[in-house]
């Protein structure tokens, strides 16, 4: 009975054994099978990056203008790059002695991966375009054009239309090869052209509100459009063969459609109609002067909410931009490592007016002074916690956060800097954007003491909603 049991006892380990070791095999096989699987299968790629929907403005509200890309995807109207900081960015890449202010912008291209600017100097005799990548800040390219008054650039930004005084028309491109394309419409009225988008071609009016559609590869006109309607006039050549025109006369804009030439009415009561490379939204200004946006297959309203317009800017959009390109990196900010206020007006109805807002990126919050009266001699002091190097600071003043609450509060008239090296500036505020223009300042901090105000309304708060140091 012991003997058998002990026979039993060895084949119950063995049988364990044999199961361990064929497991150990199996797990082998399958880890090999899932390696092999592993290796055979594709990578996935990243998910493709997601154009931004900027939109190029002209701003103006009596004084200086201002020329800014708006993040149209930002319902709050906050995300916002002043065009000089990206002009500004591009001069110092060159490293060429002439001053920044002989830039002005001449175009984006489409995808956004290109800006034209121009040159112009009293010292020249011509203009100069200079072609930039913005992924890398580097110069591409510059040409010359003879006539300094007028120059149209296709949307890839490689070839320019420009006109002498006679409205006799010439082509030149990044070679420098220059034709002349001859008389395109009498020398009394003069429309500058608008490019396909394929840059081939270009479209102008002419005194009788005819549209004449030239060839340049065939270097003729192919064709010419009646249409009857005065004040007409060439907004942009969309990718689907239409061409969005406007009326400054009746108030109104059309899609033409150039195979077909055919019209429809898109809308009435516009100034400065922009539609999309991708033809789903247009942007417009109303009856009303304000800057709307619309989605063209729905004709519904996409909120979007101007910070400049909240302060008293009148905005008209002249260029939509979608791109891929990180166009943010433009913006330089010098961030605060503490904010402090000589005072501060109490929280009301769930709103805070906090010495921190003033730098929090939200031109909806503001930071507004807490004593009786104006707030004269009111201070805020921002800390960078090390030296910093100041070119400049950009200010949204007053209480931004909707157009009344601009209007019944007080801003800041004028205002005194205080710097870290013992520098001071006093400061008229009536610009958003102010360069230090004798040189750069060195300061581990900046002291903002109010010392004249325009006056609310309504209330004597005295507030600032945003400021940027750059």
């Amino acid at each position: 009975m012991m003997q058998i049991n002990k026979i039993s006892l060895l084949v119950l380990i063995f049988s364990i054994l044999g199961g361990c070791i064929q497991s150990n095999e199996d797990q082998k096989a399958q880890e090999q099978n899932e390696n092999h699987a592993a290796v055979s299968q594709p990578k996935k790629l990243p998910p493709a990056k997601r154009p931004i929907n900027w939109l190029l403005f002209e701003a103006e509200n009596g004084n200086m203008p201002m020329d800014f890309l708006a993040d149209m995807d930002d319902p709050t109207g906050n995300t916002y790059i002043d065009l000089d900081d990206i002009i500004g960015k591009l001069h110092a890449s060159e490293g060429e002695m002439y001053p920044e202010n002989e830039l002005y912008l001449a175009g984006f291209s489409d995808d956004g991966k290109h800006i034209a600017l121009c040159r112009e100097s009293q010292d020249l005799d011509y203009l100069i375009i200079k072609i930039f990548d913005l992924s890398t800040t580097k110069k591409i390219t510059e040409f010359k054009v003879p006539n300094r008054d007028y120059a149209v650039m296709s949307p890839d930004l490689r070839k320019c239309v420009y006109t002498d005084d006679a409205a006799f028309f010439y082509y030149i491109n990044q070679v420098q090869k220059t034709k002349a394309l001859g008389h395109l419409n009498d020398g009394h009225y003069l429309v500058l052209p608008v490019f396909s988008p394929d840059s081939n071609r270009f479209a102008l009016v002419d005194s009788n509100h005819n549209i004449l559609i030239y060839d340049l590869s065939k270097n003729k006109l192919i064709q010419q459009i009646k249409l009857g309607i005065e004040g007409i006039q060439i907004e942009q050549w969309l990718y689907n063969d239409q061409l969005l025109l406007s009326s400054y006369v009746n108030d109104k804009a059309y899609l033409l459609n150039i195979r077909t030439e055919e019209k429809r009415l898109l809308m009435k009561a516009t100034a400065s109609p922009v539609i999309t490379s991708d033809n789903h939204r247009v942007a417009y200004l109303n009856s009303k002067g304000e800057m709307q946006q619309r989605d063209i297959q729905t004709g519904l309203p996409i909120k979007y909410s101007s910070v400049f317009h909240r302060i008293g800017y009148n905005v008209s959009p002249t260029q939509w931009i979608q791109t891929t390109t990180d166009l943010m990196k433009y913006r330089k900010s010098i961030p605060a490592q503490r904010i402090v206020a000589s005072s501060t007006l109490p929280d009301q109805a769930g709103n805070s007016y906090a010495a921190r807002n003033i730098m929090d990126g939200n031109a909806s919050t503001a930071w507004c002074e807490g004593v009786k009266g104006d707030g004269i001699g009111e201070w805020i002091k921002i800390d960078f916690g090390s030296v910093q190097e100041l070119q400049g600071f950009e200010l949204i003043n007053g209480l931004a956060k909707s157009s009344n609450a601009f209007q019944v509060n007080n801003r800041v008239n004028r205002m005194k800097l205080e710097f870290s090296n013992g520098q001071t500036l006093m400061i008229d505020n009536d610009f958003i954007s102010n360069q230090f223009l004798d040189k750069s300042i060195h300061t581990s901090f900046v002291k903002i003491t109010i010392e004249a105000v325009e006056r609310g309304t309504k209330y004597h708060d005295t507030c600032m909603s945003e400021i940027r140091f750059f």
